[in-house]
Formats: structure tokens, C-alpha cells, sequence
């Protein structure tokens, strides 16, 4: 017998003509189109997809019908984290899903930049078939690939995948595009892709930090509808006033919450564009503190309705990503996705509604994400030779006394600008001293030798840091205080696969294996998130500093933060992609 299409069902049910599957009863919905709290409302639901929403109708409830009592709490819709980097926080997203969707969160849109920018095309193929299956629904933006050197595009996909990938149901649009390189550089290949997506009638991701005035003007004119990157309350107002969809961060790599909130505070604006992210989470804080949930909790108590950081969460960006339609708010029509929460304000669900199902009672969660088989090339990818000691030592262009050499200057744990600093030379060879480390950066494909540089400022005694998850290329970092120290976190790091290793002395003290495109972790998140906090602690107790010292080392390679990085061929300065050699200009040594 040929099945009545699911529309037809749902019209069914929504007049009492067929049972529900699930019905809400007892408590009262939260109307985030309207911001209504309406009382003694039902929600009832068919299959996956809400049916109903209003007082009790005869027939809702027929003998196969779950029940559940909502008696003095509230129906909340799902919640929406609308930019998050699930393969970029070192967990894997089957890890971590369940304990997300246990706060609340039931829809995700994820950047899939990590497996883009080192195994291209297959990077992104895979990370879309291993988000397809997850207990809540994950849609992805395209990785424009922009990286601090064209050489490391090397892996960005042609313009005719871009165009097959944009019509997957499963991809809403473009994922940051870095300001500097649309509006001041003019990439012809990011202005292609901008216009392929805008065409595809999907829409483009910013990445506007530091962007002000007439440039971030003509950001928005050259087609890009979002930023995520404001850090106060003036540069979140300047964007809204432009018609950006706006972002407010809090989450792992960046906390704008506090900085943001005279915006709601003083009450002066309209926020309905304003949306409220996390732009990934690390493993520890999800287990201990929550997802989304945690966000709205904190809004809440900087001074935001209630209601309204919920919309924030949950309407707002499903809005700005044309899912309304499906997500977002509660519904006829849309995904049967919500949770019951006894207060507002305090956002501790007791049950967890989505795709129609159960999925977390009591902040724990009942369903098991499974695992995602990845492809051999991308379990394979560092192919990498660590080359001896001597490869990590800078040979002076005296054989004694002292000379000046260009650093990569630490002014916060992931701001940087270009420095120099005076360093001894010992039997012809710069010695780091004091507050100044080595930085080495290798390619992962084994192409030519690495560039050694130098950092000031990251705080290291002794040690090495080596890491494979740098931002924004397929490069692998090393910071360390001698080349011996870097040549063992090197030589850890590409027999795990890739990850993050710590070595004192020649000893390894610390480790995350990271076996997926050396940036995804396949143990349980509670595993990662050991892991995580021995290398970071590790980390501190041989100098380093500020909160997540591993992170620092990630973002050297990385072009979304001012000022100068670093590469396989030298430093590179952000504003203009100029890549500097050691030796300062004018120096004795320098061109």
C-alpha cells in the first residue's frame, strides 16, 4: 500500500483526524515569532515534524500516543548554534553530539575549513557525510580555503565543485571569507566563489575582524550578509546598522558576551538580526558547563530577556540561514524539535525533544551518535620527514657576539605583531634566550625544508610544543626552546597521526592524538578533554601562558588574526600577505 505523504499526515493530525505520535501537555509554549508565553497550549508531533500547536483538540491522543506531562514548565524550541567549528575542536563531532543536544541544542551550522585547507575536495565530501547522520541536524558552509599564502590553497577545490557542493541540501553557503582578502586584495577567486554562491541563492559568511568604516561597507557590497567577529558593543552595532546578521560569541576561542551587553542593557536598539554563537566549544566546558544552553544562561545574567536570548538562539539564526522554515521556533511544519524547562532563566532542560524523539532526559543524554569511517588518505596525512636537530637551529650570519632578528611578537594568546629582538650567537649559531622561543613550520606533504623563526612572549622555559591543527593551512607548528626539544614533539606528533604533543627535555609529557586530518580526535569526549587539559597544564608549567597555551601555537599559521604568522617559507604579514624573512630591513644582516 502506497504510504500518505508525510504533509498529509501532519494536516491530519493538526485537525484531530489521526493521533500524534507525541504530545506536550501541561505547561506553557514559548512563542519566540511572537514572544508570547502561551499557557496551557499543546505541542503534538508526527513522525519527525511538529503538527500542531495551540489549545487541546479531540483526537490528538489515541492509544499509541506518548504523554509527556509539562506540568509548571516551559516547551522552549530547539536551540540553533548558527557558527561553530565542529572539526576544529579536536573532538570528533560523534563525541560530542550527544552530550550537546543533552543542553538543549538541536541544530548546528558547522565550517568545515579543518579537512578543507589539508585534504581539499575529499576533506569536505567527508565532513558533510559524517555530519549527515548525527541525532540532530547539522547543516555546513563551504570553506572559501583562504589561507596567508596562495602556495597553501594549493588544496582549495575549482570553482565547478564549489558549484555541484552549494546544491546539497545539507550546505546553506559560504563559510568565512576573510574581509582583508575580499575588500582589500581583491581575490579573484573568492569574488568568484562569493558570486557562485550568492547565484546558488545561498548566502556568504564574514569574517570582519577589525573591519570598520568605508571597508566594512564595502564588505557588505561585495556580497557578504554576516560577521561573527565584533568584540563590543559598538562594533556589533555599526554591523546591525549595515544590515549584517550579527554574532556574539562565547565559547571557546573567543568571549564577547560581557563586552556586548550595553547593547541590550541600555535597551536602544532593535536585535532581531543579532544572533548568539559559540564558534566552537571546547570538550571540558561542554561536559562541565553545557553548549548553547550555557550561552542563553549567560546573556540572562548580563541583563537579556530571557525570551529574547532564546529567540537569539534559536529563530535568529535559523533566519539568517533561510531555515525557519525547518528550524528555529515551534511550529506546524517544522522539525519537532524542543526541550522543557522549568525556568527560563536558569536553562536546565529536563527532556530533550528532536527529529520527534527523546533524546536526553535530566541533562543526560539517551541516544549514542556511533562513529564515522574516514578514509584512509585523510587517517594518513601527515607525510612529513622530521629532519635532524641541526634543521631546527638558525645559523648566524656572524660566528660571535650578537644580531637583531625579526619575531613573531605575542601581544595577547592569539593577537600577534611583527617584533624584533637582539640574540646571542654561540659558535655561529642564534641562541633564544630569555622570553624568545624557536617557532618551526613544516609542510605535512614533506615539501621542502622547514622555516625556523623565532616568538617572543609565549613564555616557555624550557620545552616544545609541536601541533598538526594549525589554522588556516595543512602546515604543522613547533614552538620550543632548542631544536632537540622540537625534533621530539615533531617526531611524537607524526607517529600519532597527528595532534598535539608536549616534550620536556626529550621526554614526552603530554599528548592528544588527533588521527583524522591530524585535527580530529576519535576518543570519547571525555578522553579529549583529559587530554587537552594535560597538555595545556604542561604547557604552563614550562612557562607558557594564557589560557589555553596550545591554542596560541595552533593560530601562529592562522590569516583571520592580525598581524604577522608564520609559514613553511617565512613570516607573513597579514595586511598585505607579504611573507619577511629573519633579518629585519636595515639590519647588518637584512637585505
Amino acid at each position: 500500500m502506497e504510504r500518505t505523504p508525510w504533509r498529509v499526515e501532519l494536516m491530519r493530525t493538526a485537525q484531530g483526524r489521526q493521533p500524534a505520535d507525541l504530545v506536550v501537555a501541561g505547561g506553557a509554549v514559548l512563542d519566540v515569532y511572537t514572544g508570547e508565553l502561551l499557557r496551557e497550549w499543546v505541542v503534538a508531533t508526527r513522525g519527525d515534524r511538529v503538527a500542531y500547536v495551540g489549545p487541546m483538540v479531540e483526537g490528538l491522543v489515541g492509544p499509541e500516543t506518548e504523554v509527556l506531562e509539562a506540568a509548571g514548565q516551559l516547551v522552549v524550541p530547539g536551540l540553533v548554534d548558527g557558527h561553530t567549528h565542529l572539526f576544529g575542536a579536536r573532538y570528533s563531532p560523534h563525541a560530542a553530539v550527544p552530550h550537546i543536544v543533552a543542553g538543549g541544542t538541536t541544530c548546528l551550522v558547522t565550517e568545515l575549513s579543518e579537512l578543507g585547507y589539508v585534504a581539499g575536495e575529499l576533506g569536505i565530501r567527508t565532513a558533510l557525510d559524517a555530519v549527515r547522520q548525527l541525532p540532530v541536524k547539522v547543516y555546513a558552509t563551504l570553506p572559501p580555503l583562504a589561507a596567508t599564502t596562495p602556495h597553501l590553497e594549493r588544496h582549495a577545490p575549482p570553482a565547478e565543485v564549489y558549484r555541484e557542493l552549494l546544491q546539497d541540501p545539507l550546505v546553506v553557503g559560504l563559510g568565512e571569507v576573510y574581509w582583508g582578502n575580499l575588500v582589500l586584495r581583491e581575490d579573484p577567486r573568492l569574488v568568484e566563489l562569493v558570486d557562485l554562491t550568492l547565484r546558488a541563492r545561498k548566502v556568504v559568511e564574514g569574517h570582519a575582524a577589525g573591519c570598520r568604516g568605508v571597508r566594512l561597507a564595502a564588505y557588505a557590497a561585495g556580497g557578504v550578509t554576516s560577521c561573527h567577529e565584533p568584540t563590543d558593543a559598538e562594533e556589533v552595532l555599526e554591523r546591525l546598522r549595515l544590515g549584517y546578521h550579527t554574532m556574539v560569541r562565547e565559547g571557546k576561542i573567543r568571549q564577547e558576551l560581557e563586552a556586548v551587553a550595553p547593547l541590550w542593557q541600555k535597551g536602544r536598539v532593535d536585535l532581531r538580526r543579532l544572533s548568539l554563537v559559540t564558534d566552537t566549544v571546547g570538550a571540558r566546558e561542554i561536559l562541565e558547563e553545557g553548549y548553547m544552553d550555557a550561552v542563553v544562561r549567560k546573556a540572562v545574567r548580563l541583563g537579556m530577556d530571557p525570551v529574547a536570548a532564546v529567540r537569539a538562539a534559536s529563530l535568529a539564526p535559523a533566519e539568517r540561514f533561510g531555515l525557519d522554515g525547518e528550524v528555529g521556533g515551534l511550529a506546524p511544519g517544522r522539525y519537532a524539535d524542543f526541550s522543557l524547562v522549568p525556568d527560563l532563566r536558569e536553562f536546565q532542560p529536563t527532556v530533550v525533544v528532536s527529529n520527534g524523539r527523546v533524546v536526553a532526559r535530566e541533562g543526560k543524554p539517551l541516544v549514542f551518535a556511533g562513529s564515522h569511517r574516514y578514509p584512509e588518505a585523510l587517517l594518513r596525512s601527515l607525510r612529513v620527514e622530521v629532519p635532524p636537530a641541526d634543521a631546527f637551529r638558525v645559523r648566524a650570519p656572524v660566528l660571535r657576539g650578537a644580531v637583531q632578528v625579526r619575531v613573531v611578537e605575542m601581544v595577547t594568546h592569539l593577537v600577534t605583531r611583527e617584533g624584533q629582538a637582539e640574540l646571542p650567537v654561540r659558535e655561529g649559531w642564534l641562541e633564544p634566550e630569555g622570553d624568545v622561543a624557536l617557532v618551526a613550520v613544516l609542510d605535512r606533504d614533506g615539501a621542502g625544508p622547514p622555516f625556523v623563526g623565532f616568538v617572543r612572549g609565549f613564555g616557555l622555559h624550557r620545552g616544545a610544543c609541536a601541533t598538526s591543527m594549525a589554522w588556516d593551512s595543512p602546515l604543522v607548528l613547533a614552538v620550543g626552546k632548542s631544536a632537540e626539544e622540537l625534533r621530539c614533539a615533531l617526531l611524537r606528533l607524526v607517529s600519532l597521526g597527528g595532534g598535539v604533543v608536549v616534550c620536556a627535555g626529550e621526554q614526552v609529557v603530554a599528548e592528544l592524538a588527533a588521527p583524522v586530518a591530524g585535527v580530529v580526535s576519535l576518543d570519547p569526549l571525555e578522553e579529549v578533554a583529559r587530554r587537552e587539559t594535560e597538555v595545556d597544564e604542561a604547557l604552563r608549567a614550562l612557562g607558557a601562558v594564557g589560557p589555553r597555551p596550545s591554542l596560541s601555537v595552533d593560530v601562529l599559521a592562522g590569516l583571520a588574526i592580525p598581524h604577522l604568522r608564520v609559514c613553511d617559507r617565512g613570516y607573513v604579514r597579514v595586511r598585505d600577505g607579504a611573507v619577511l624573512g629573519l633579518w629585519p630591513e636595515g639590519s647588518a644582516a637584512g637585505p
